[in-house]
């Protein structure tokens, strides 16, 4: 049974309860009605953007087909009609005109076929409709895991010349200045093997704002954690990034206190070169300096000390028999590594601010 019906009974399972309990908001964070805020919550939507142009907002929409292909004619149907809020419009609108689509089943790709006229919206505008078709169709994950699209005869490709298959994770649902993707670059992130002994590297290209130097980028990508299976991740969820950059060659990660906490058991040593063997992989790179809260930490963990420079140690990476090579796999940050990087911005846009008024 797909998700739709499954959700449908979720939903008429809450309205048989809420009859039965004699109370229109048995939650107490529920207000007004109660069906409307259900219905938000279990069905699938659309995404329509806002009349500005800087931002998208899901809304509930039928959408059950008895076939893949079903549901994505759907999706489409939904994604062009005339939202009846004023406040917003649909995204499949004036430039952006589907002509096809057509599923693969092996790869779980839904392909969007654009008219040539798309090539004619704006840069900002573009980057909504792409998000709000593939974060549209990729809410089925069972059936759909990438959307590619094709203008007018054209494929849209990655900057490495491979086609681009985009997941709903890619986006952030604004575009405003200081939320579009601006940066892109090739990294090797090392992340521990799946035994949690020895470190094992990921290459991946990172996607990250335009205010944000790629260090900072990927110290917050190695804390979102790995993409690949057979990787585990290697520093705490919670580790706060207070600041990261780079003098002299060294470069000076400042982070809080959750840093020197081990991983499921795995060794002191792994948060250390996780991050010192991703980041002199960086042009210019040579050492790391670690800070705990903007001062140089004097203790031990482990026995070992952090209080000194460290260089590249590549005798703590796991290196699995050689196979044919993979291409890239093109990895945007993921929604945690993003915010990540948007608080540590508006951090630094505050202390900058501070320090003028001065």
């Amino acid at each position: 049974m797909r998700k739709t019906k499954c959700l449908a009974l979720i939903f008429l399972a809450v309205c048989l309860i809420l009859v039965f309990a004699g109370c229109g908001r048995t939650f107490g964070w529920l207000e007004g009605d109660a069906e409307d805020v259900v219905t938000t919550e279990v069905t699938h939507g659309v995404y329509w953007m806002d009349l500005g142009e800087t931002k998208l907002m899901k809304v509930p929409y039928e959408i059950e087909g008895a076939s893949t292909e079903e549901m994505i004619g759907l999706c489409i149907e939904g994604l062009q009609k005339t939202p009846e809020d004023n406040a917003y419009k649909s995204v499949l609108s004036g430039d952006a005109r589907v002509v096809d689509y057509t599923y693969q089943s092996g790869n779980k790709l839904a392909t969007i076929y654009f008219d040539e006229s798309y090539n004619k919206q704006s840069k900002a505008r573009e980057i909504l409709v792409r998000a709000a078709v593939v974060k549209t169709l990729t809410q089925f994950c069972d059936e759909i895991h990438y959307v590619s699209f094709v203008i007018g005869t054209e494929p849209l490709m990655a900057k490495d010349g491979t086609l681009l298959m985009m997941r709903g994770k890619d986006f952030v649902n604004s575009i405003s200045g200081s939320m579009e993707y601006v940066r892109e670059d090739y990294v090797t992130l090392y992340f521990a093997s799946e035994d949690g002994t020895k470190l094992q590297a990921e290459d991946v290209i990172v996607k990250y704002l335009s205010r944000i130097n790629l260090e900072t980028a990927v110290v917050n990508s190695l804390i979102s954690g790995p993409f690949s299976d057979g990787l585990k991740p290697v520093l705490s969820p919670e580790i706060v990034v207070n600041k990261v950059n780079v003098k002299e060659g060294v470069c000076y990660v400042d982070l809080n206190k959750k840093f020197l906490e081990r991983v499921e058991g795995q060794s002191f040593e792994l948060n250390i070169y996780s991050i010192v063997n991703s980041l002199t992989q960086i042009a210019g790179i040579t050492r790391v300096q670690f800070l705990i809260d903007g001062v140089i930490f004097d203790g031990a963990v482990e026995g070992t000390r952090i209080d000194g420079m460290f260089e590249k140690n590549m005798a703590l990476v796991y290196r699995p028999e050689s196979k044919a090579p993979e291409s890239l796999i093109e990895l945007p940050k993921s929604d945690d590594a993003l915010k990540k990087d948007i608080e540590q911005q508006l951090k630094e846009n505050g202390a900058a601010q501070k320090q003028e008024t001065k």
